[in-house]
């Protein structure tokens, strides 16, 4: 009975046969806090919002894996990078996300620029390659776009916003298929350094609304616990995640009541680069 629901889920997801292109987000932090998602900033927003690149100083990796529903048929993979350049060059970032099996699966690819405009504001766009593949049916390669901005008026709030595919694209002109557009607006707020608290709403114009909510806690230095919660379909989240000498290693699961578990696993790895020493040459 739980194989028939799991494939009622995909094709929930995948919004039958091509018209896929949920666009999955990636990192076990965000999945852990609802994936309220949109006022982050690390190497996965290249999946979540763009313009978190924006505030980044540093140089990231990260790699990403979840199994909905733990369901070999649902596995999601996603690997990022994030390069930041100077201030007035801004963040370049690149990410590569596989979900599906043998029978059914999409890859999407995505290249992504994001650029601070002062301190309190940043904007970001994506163009995404997409490749969708059914056995029997062949594959569809799509092209499309998101974008998005946050702002940070105080260093305790961040608001965001971010649109996938502003334009919905036909993908079956037989059965008027349609990639979705989805608008997202959220709020970050940390009421101390221990605590972050973020909400969203999300609108996919061929679904109902959908409410996510989590919060962070960082008991000790080395320890940060998460819990969130989201609606249609109504989820509840948890997890944990440590960070040591630039590397941050989260893990969560997310539970749906009639579907089951989705455990989530990411690992991201960051540096700021030396800057070289130009020595002047002495005067004779």
């Amino acid at each position: 009975m739980k194989q028939l629901y799991i494939l009622f889920a995909m094709c929930v997801f995948s919004a039958n046969a091509f018209a896929g292109g949920e666009n999955f987000t990636a990192g076990a932090r965000a999945a852990s806090m609802g994936d309220a998602s949109i006022t982050l900033s690390d190497v996965f927003s290249t999946t979540t919002n763009q313009a978190g690149l924006g505030f980044m100083n540093e140089i990231a990796f990260g790699i990403y894996s979840d199994r909905k529903f733990i369901s070999a048929k649902t596995n999601n993979f996603n690997a990022a990078v994030a390069v930041p350049f100077s201030p007035k060059i801004g963040t370049f970032g690149l990410s590569v996300n596989y979900y599906g099996y043998s029978l059914y699966n999409e890859t999407k690819v995505g290249l992504a620029y994001a650029r601070k405009f002062g301190e309190k504001f940043s904007m970001g766009i994506q163009f995404d390659y997409m490749r969708f593949f059914i056995f029997e049916n062949g594959q569809k390669n799509i092209f499309t776009l998101e974008a998005g901005f946050q702002y940070r008026p105080w260093k305790v709030l961040t608001f965001g916003a971010h649109i996938y595919n502003p334009i919905p694209y036909k993908m079956d002109k037989v059965f008027n298929e349609r990639l979705p557009t989805i608008v997202k607006l959220g709020l970050g707020y940390e009421p101390s350094p221990k605590v972050l608290l973020a909400i969203e709403y999300q609108q996919n114009i061929y679904h109902k609304p959908q409410f996510k909510g989590g919060i962070e806690y960082r008991p000790i230095k080395y320890l940060n616990l998460r819990a969130g919660v989201q609606t249609t379909p109504f989820s509840v989240s948890f997890g944990l995640g440590t960070a040591v000498k630039g590397f941050r290693l989260d893990a969560g699961t997310s539970y749906h009541p009639v579907l089951g578990f989705t455990p989530q696993l990411s690992l991201m790895y960051g540096f700021v680069p030396k800057k070289k020493n130009i020595e002047k040459p002495t005067q004779p």
